[in-house]
């Protein structure tokens, strides 16, 4: 019988025998998010730990000696969407919001991502200079002014929160297209091969830098960029088509050097689309000398599946690559039955929390998810494209929901710290995915147990474990020489915050 065991650790009498009277066992924080006990990044008690134990089941062991990656953030879009759905709530639903992303009660967000000109989550199609064949841009606008009534605002909204926490926001900027005229279909959407007009390209890398100046005069510093958006998409909204030898040149020949002297300050990130083509396209970058001076790494996308042996592949290729999880979304068509706008879907908190510790577990420096914020009908949209979002108004857009996706990236945002280093977690003894290809966003009783930790600044280490299976999972923990026996319930994700590492502790008293 489980009867008075509580979720996250059973009673086991032979691991606790071993502590004597006069020991203090080591302890840790567990927070909670499980569809069974309804719980939303619950704090539950606090797990003890013994010394080691023998144990049959499934093992999480972490390896402080063997580290990796340093986290940048977590975060997400800011869209004109997002903006447009944030401006029409109240000023007291406004800083709910804002304070549920990025202040010190909410996720934590250090990091969020916008659109150089419009997408797809716009009203309307927009660029900043639209005077034809205006190779000098001299008609450019610097003032930005169709993103000053509802974009930057909202932007400067989370900086002012992340200011008060002394942090600051890592903005990613990447356009879809660039002005109609400057494209050979004179149309921003869709693309042709080539996206750009011949001579034009070091006049789209001018923009871009443009576009950068315009967006640091209004307050709004960006961290870093991305080359274009999805290159390989020719969508039926904002576009440009490239092949992987087409951006290596154009980040070698216009953008790098462009940047180099205008913003040497700017991170320039390459590819931003799927996984399944990642390793031809970091080949391509990093195989033109040129063109690998100037990046900085390779952002993707999850709409392809899992594809985490692809991302190893480029990390073992090319180390000196920042990886970077630049976006996920669900689309509507993938809501279950029964599923409502209040509740939203649980099984998509699942699968984004299967994609971040996949990424996390194979270098990723963070993870972004797409919109902050959408209507009731997942948009807006000027094409219909409508998406689901971790936050979504009502239609009188006086309250709105967090949806599971939420609660799940909160168990690595609010834990897994800007400056984190990530440490190995070895799970033994359980199932792991063997099949093929799946839909993006998957994660079933065939993952079995997952998990990911990371040593923050403070010296305490986080882990996170993730069980999308139908049964609850026992499984010990251990640090070093000690451990605990552990259970997370069903369609569940658990962080636990272990103490300061002795080494730390040294250093801090010293």
């Amino acid at each position: 019988s489980r009867r008075g065991q509580t979720d996250g650790q059973r009673s086991a009498a032979s691991p606790f025998l071993s502590l004597s009277n006069n020991e203090m066992p080591k302890m840790a924080e567990l927070w909670q998010t499980s569809q069974a006990a309804d719980d939303k990044l619950k704090r539950r008690s606090d797990v003890k730990f013994v010394t080691d134990f023998v144990f049959a089941g499934v093992v999480v062991d972490i390896d402080e000696q063997q580290r990796g990656q340093t986290i940048e953030g977590f975060g997400g879009a800011f869209t004109d969407a997002a903006a447009t759905v944030f401006a029409k709530l109240s000023p007291s639903v406004q800083s709910r919001v804002i304070e549920d992303y990025f202040g010190e009660s909410g996720l934590g967000y250090t990091m969020g991502r916008v659109h150089i000109n419009s997408c797809d989550f716009s009203q309307d199609s927009y660029s900043f200079d639209d005077t034809q064949d205006d190779a000098n841009l001299s008609h450019f606008d610097s003032n930005v002014q169709p993103n000053t009534q509802e974009l930057i605002p909202f932007i400067l909204a989370a900086q002012q929160v992340l200011k008060a926490r002394h942090r600051s926001l890592k903005m990613l900027a990447s356009p879809w297209s660039p002005p109609a005229w400057m494209k050979n279909n004179w149309n921003m959407d869709h693309s042709p091969k080539p996206c750009l007009r011949s001579g034009l390209e070091g006049t789209w890398a001018t923009y871009i830098s443009k576009w950068i100046s315009a967006y640091r005069n209004h307050g709004v510093p960006i961290w870093a960029i991305t080359i274009q958006n999805e290159p390989e998409n020719d969508a039926a909204w904002e576009a440009c088509v490239y092949s992987p030898e087409q951006e290596a040149d154009f980040l070698a020949s216009h953008l790098g050097p462009e940047l180099k002297v205008a913003h040497p300050d700017v991170l320039i990130f390459a590819f931003d689309h799927n996984k399944d083509h990642i390793e031809k396209w970091a080949q391509a970058i990093y195989s033109n000398p040129e063109a690998a001076k100037y990046a900085d790494g390779i952002a993707y996308h999850w709409y392809a599946g899992d594809g985490f042996a692809a991302i190893q592949n480029v990390h073992a290729a090319f180390p000196q690559a920042i990886l970077l999880p630049s976006e996920a979304t669900y689309e509507r068509y993938r809501w279950h039955q029964g599923v409502t706008l209040q509740d939203g879907d649980w099984s998509f908190g699942e699968g984004y929390a299967h994609d971040i510790i996949g990424d996390l577990n194979i270098g990723g420096v963070g993870w972004l998810d797409w919109n902050l914020l959408l209507d009731s009908h997942g948009g807006p949209n000027h094409v219909g494209n409508v998406c689901d979002a971790a936050m979504m108004a009502n239609d009188a857009g006086d309250d709105v929901f967090r949806h599971p996706q939420f609660y799940f990236i909160g168990h690595f945002s609010r834990y897994i710290l800007p400056g984190s280093k990530w440490v190995r977690s070895q799970v033994a003894n359980s199932a792991s995915y063997q099949g093929g290809p799946r839909g993006y966003g998957t994660c079933t009783q065939d993952d079995g147990l997952q998990a990911t930790s990371f040593l923050r600044p403070d010296g305490r280490i986080a882990v996170v474990v993730l069980n999308c299976g139908y049964a609850a999972l026992d499984f010990k923990l251990k640090r070093g020489l000690d451990a605990a026996l552990c259970s997370i319930p069903p369609h569940s994700i658990q962080t636990y915050l272990l103490w300061p590492s002795e080494a730390h502790a040294a250093v801090r008293s010293e």
